[in-house]
């Protein structure tokens, strides 16, 4: 075991003793990293649409990428089409209307039917329409009286002529 650890000792040690690059040579590997893609992306940006359109935002500095790389946001400054805005407006304006304004038809609904609610009736005005009722009911027994009277005369007088017309002609004189 201790031979293994001794020939990966023996592997490693070079790799180790190496130079790498210093800190002040990474920072500068970086900041010309950031500079390429900021070049890059103004180009890029320039020849697709003679700068910057509309809709596209490029972004300055930003996180390194590699060279020939560029970041693109979209612009939402008007995502929202003017349609939806007027929409949403109408929508919340009748929501407030129908909030304040049920309840006032409501109030002015049981004001109309408390004006056309009737009169309390007077006593006396109680018996004299019952007074009333009962003549009319009087008068309606007489009326089918009648009317069954002229029922049976009608009938007598059917029967009667039906009679004479089968007599023979010697017998009706």
């Amino acid at each position: 075991m201790s031979i293994r650890i001794f020939s990966l000792q023996q592997a490693i040690a070079p790799v180790a003793n190496q130079a790498g690059p210093t800190r002040t040579e990474v920072r500068e590997q970086v900041r010309q990293t950031i500079i390429d893609a900021q070049e890059a992306a103004r180009a890029a940006a320039q020849g697709a649409g003679g700068g910057s359109g509309p809709n596209v935002r490029v972004i300055p500095g930003g996180a390194p990428r590699p060279p020939g790389t560029f970041s693109v946001q979209p612009d939402f400054s008007n995502a929202i089409p003017t349609q939806v805005v007027d929409i949403s407006i109408a929508f919340f304006i009748t929501c407030a209307v129908i909030v304040i304004g049920w309840p006032l038809a409501r109030a002015f609904g049981k004001r109309l039917e408390r004006r056309s609610d009737v009169a309390a009736v007077n006593p006396a005005m109680t018996d004299q329409l019952q007074r009333i009722e009962q003549a009319v009911d009087a008068m309606a027994i007489e009326i089918e009286r009648i009317s069954e009277a002229q029922r049976f005369m009608a009938k007598l007088q059917n029967n009667a002529s039906a009679e004479q017309v089968a007599l023979p002609a010697s017998d009706r004189r």
